[in-house]
Formats: C-alpha cells, sequence, structure tokens
C-alpha cells in the first residue's frame, strides 16, 4: 500500500470568499480601465474628426429623419465624386480633366448597429431614373444638376430606402486614405492589367498603394494574364462596382489593424482633406455609431449590386432593373433583413493547383461533388508556393466561400476578383493534405 500525505486543511470559506472577490473586483476594474480607456480615446479622435470633416448643411432637408433605436437600420448615401479639385498631380495625367462633377460611385450602407452587421447596396451609375426638375436620365447625372441634396432626392425616390446621412469621398481622398493606411491587401488569382486606368498588380496577394487602389477602383478594362493572354473579366460598369466592395472591406480590415490606430492623427487629416458629410452627423452622433460598430468585421458585411440589364434607349446605353431579384432586393435593405446571396443553382468553383503537387486541383475537385457544388474550370495557378489554400470570392458572395470552406474542412476566405461564370476560387496549397 502507498502512504499518501495528509491532506492539508481547508481553508477557511471566508478568507476563500474574499480572495475570490478581490479577483473579481481587480478584474472587473481592469475590464472597465479597458473599455473606458477606449471610449475616451474614441471621443478624443471623434471631436477631432468633426472638427476637421466638410459640413453639407443644404443636404439636410433631403434626408429622412434618423431612427431613434439601435434596433432599426441606418442608411448612409456614399457617393464617390469624380471631381479632380484636390486631385494629387502625379495622379492628374491618369485620369484626364474636366469642368464639374459627376458621382462615380453610389453606394447605400446599411448599418444595424445592434447586431454590429453592415449591407453595402451599390447602384449602378447607369441606372435610368426620373431625376425631379429635369426628366428621365442616368441616377449619376442627379449629382451634376442638383450635388449631394438633389442625389439624396433621387435615390430616395427611386429605391424607396429612407436616407438618413450623407458622405461624399473624391479620387484624391480615396488615394490619401489609403495612404494614410499605409496601402490596403488584395489577393489576386492572376496577374492584372488595366491599361487605361494604370492598374498593373503581379498575382498573389497584392499590397496597394494609393494610386494603385484607386485604380483598381476605377477599373473598366480589367484584365487577367491567364495561360500567357491577357483575358478581360468583368470588364465593365458591373465588374467595377463589385471591384470597389472588394476595397471597401480591405479598407475597413486595414483601418482595424492596430498599426491604423497609432497612425490617427495621419487618418484624420486625410479623412478632413476628402469627406464631406451632412451637418446632422454631429460629434455625439459620430461618437454613438463608431461605438456600436467597433466589433465590426469583413466577414459581417453584406454586399450586392441592383441587378439590372443593360438597355439601349434613344442611342444612349442604361441600366434597367433585372426583375423580380431587383425588387427582393430594395425589399430587404427597406426592412433589413439579409439581402440573401443564395445561388440560382449550385456554387460554381474553379479550383487551382497552388502546391506545385501533380493533381493536387483535381484530387480536390472531387470532394465537391455533391448537388451543391459544381467546379466549372481545374488549373494551375501563377504560383506553386502557396503555403495555405486560398479561397478568394467577391464580396457578394463570401457565403458561397464559406460552404466551399467547409465542405473541404480548411481554406482562408479573403475577397478578391473572380471572373465571370465562377462564384469561388479554390488555390489548393501546401496544407491540403
Amino acid at each position: 500500500m502507498i502512504d499518501t500525505p495528509p491532506l492539508a486543511p481547508p481553508a477557511p470559506p471566508v478568507r476563500s470568499h474574499k480572495w475570490l472577490k478581490r479577483i473579481l473586483v481587480t478584474a472587473l476594474v481592469l475590464a472597465n480601465l479597458v473599455v473606458f480607456g477606449g471610449y475616451f480615446a474614441l471621443r478624443f479622435y471623434a471631436g477631432k474628426i468633426d472638427d476637421e470633416l466638410r459640413k453639407d448643411s443644404e443636404v439636410v432637408a433631403a434626408l429622412s429623419q434618423r431612427p431613434a433605436s439601435h434596433q432599426d437600420p441606418l442608411n448612409f448615401l456614399l457617393i464617390g465624386s469624380d471631381s479632380r479639385e484636390n486631385l494629387p498631380p502625379d495622379l492628374e495625367g491618369s485620369f484626364g480633366a474636366f469642368d464639374g462633377a459627376r458621382a462615380d460611385v453610389i453606394m447605400i450602407v446599411q448599418l444595424l448597429p445592434d447586431d454590429g452587421l453592415m449591407r453595402v447596396l451599390s447602384l449602378p451609375r447607369d441606372l435610368r431614373v426620373e431625376i425631379d426638375g429635369h426628366g428621365t436620365n442616368k441616377i449619376n447625372a442627379a449629382y451634376a444638376f442638383g450635388g449631394g441634396s438633389l442625389t439624396v432626392q433621387t435615390v430616395t425616390e427611386y429605391t424607396g430606402i429612407p436616407i438618413h446621412h450623407y458622405a461624399e469621398v473624391d479620387f484624391y481622398g480615396f488615394a490619401s486614405l489609403v495612404e494614410a493606411l499605409g496601402g490596403v491587401t488584395l489577393d489576386f488569382p492572376f496577374p492584372a492589367r488595366d491599361v487605361k486606368s494604370g492598374l498593373a498588380v503581379q498575382a498573389g496577394r497584392q499590397r496597394l498603394n494609393g494610386a494603385m487602389a484607386l485604380a483598381y477602383a476605377r477599373s473598366r478594362t480589367y484584365q487577367q494574364l491567364q495561360n500567357g493572354s491577357w483575358i478581360s473579366v468583368d470588364a465593365n460598369d458591373i465588374g467595377r462596382t463589385q471591384r470597389q466592395q472588394q476595397l471597401i472591406l480591405a479598407i475597413i480590415t486595414e483601418a482595424k489593424h492596430p498599426s491604423a490606430i497609432t497612425e490617427a492623427g495621419t487618418l484624420i487629416e486625410a479623412l478632413g482633406t476628402f469627406l464631406t458629410v451632412d451637418a446632422a452627423l454631429d460629434q455625439d452622433s459620430l461618437i454613438d455609431l463608431v461605438w456600436s460598430m467597433r466589433s465590426l468585421n469583413a466577414a459581417d458585411i453584406e454586399s450586392v449590386t441592383l441587378p439590372s440589364v443593360t438597355h439601349t434607349i434613344d442611342g444612349s446605353s442604361y441600366q434597367l432593373p433585372e426583375e423580380p431579384a431587383a425588387g427582393a432586393v430594395l425589399a430587404a435593405f427597406l426592412s433589413g433583413e439579409p439581402v440573401g446571396v443564395a445561388a440560382q443553382g449550385p456554387v460554381r468553383v474553379q479550383i487551382l493547383n497552388g502546391n506545385g503537387i501533380p493533381g493536387a486541383a483535381a484530387r480536390w475537385a472531387g470532394e465537391l461533388s455533391d448537388a451543391r457544388f459544381v467546379v466549372v474550370d481545374i488549373g494551375d495557378a501563377e504560383s506553386d508556393s502557396f503555403t495555405t489554400t486560398v479561397l478568394l470570392a467577391g464580396p457578394n458572395r463570401v457565403a458561397f466561400a464559406t460552404l466551399v470552406a467547409d465542405e473541404l474542412g480548411f481554406g482562408e476566405i479573403r475577397p478578391g476578383t473572380v471572373p465571370e461564370g465562377v462564384d469561388v476560387i479554390v488555390i489548393v496549397g501546401a496544407d491540403a493534405q
């Protein structure tokens, strides 16, 4: 029989409770210091941002009353103006010059503070609408005719979605924001270019500076180098809108990085240079909004472009809503319900070998054999040195990438550019065993 040392007498219950209480109190105090320290830092920076921002008083009259509850969706109209007014000299030659400004990007950004979610609805700039006092025209003409006020009015009347706040950025601001963040990261399955916008990137995960991010956002003649030939991929306004959505996700991801916090002063200066907001978005509203959405990540963002088809009317090319899909998207935004990206049929997957092992792409294509998936193409990636399997999907197809990753059992999902006819690109890495 093995002798065991006698157990130590139990500590008095009161003493044990005192130590437990001290530990709990200490933990709570530390937690509150973190929370309130972050909150006061937010108040400090929000005050500086509020001082720097340009305010538009005229647009306020066109806005809808802001909802009182965080349970209700809060809608921003985000306009990307192609004004060259503040464009740096080194970028002016890339984009030409003209008088005035147009709405190059039109997005409704919907926030659900209680749920910590964001939805982005992009409206094609060639969408055919009625503009008050100007008849039938493309929706981006509203900005040229009447600035932010007429644009808000036109978008509200067309979509039926109330607009509570307004924000406007210009070309210079977009490039400046990316520069202030130290660049943004995007994934490219193939080398890509746009001769007109100046885009030129290699395959793989690339760090884009302000000028190159701007060239990516403005690309309408986007091409990829596949099998030794340059192939046009989504080289149109709809494809460009999806690329703009991808950049928004990249900017949000980058802005949450610790290094962005240390460069807060530079970011604030950049915001003040290019961002215009409605005068009703005061400091308290900004603090409330940012604090309620502080945990937002790319996975919490759902992006969609209003479904549309191209028609030529009286010699002009327009985008007309594609029904019933367009009506369903608008109804979802109006109610604050998920837009939904369920495919009409199986998820279309392209599988590329990125680890150099012969037959790897075909091997894993066999794992996607049930009715939910269809492998539309198998090939080789531009690089065979992927250590991690990457699943690329457009911002409105991240849910599809999640289904594929769950089926494979591995893979890192990243927003990226995919060709027409494909929902998800799987680049098989060395981790695929």
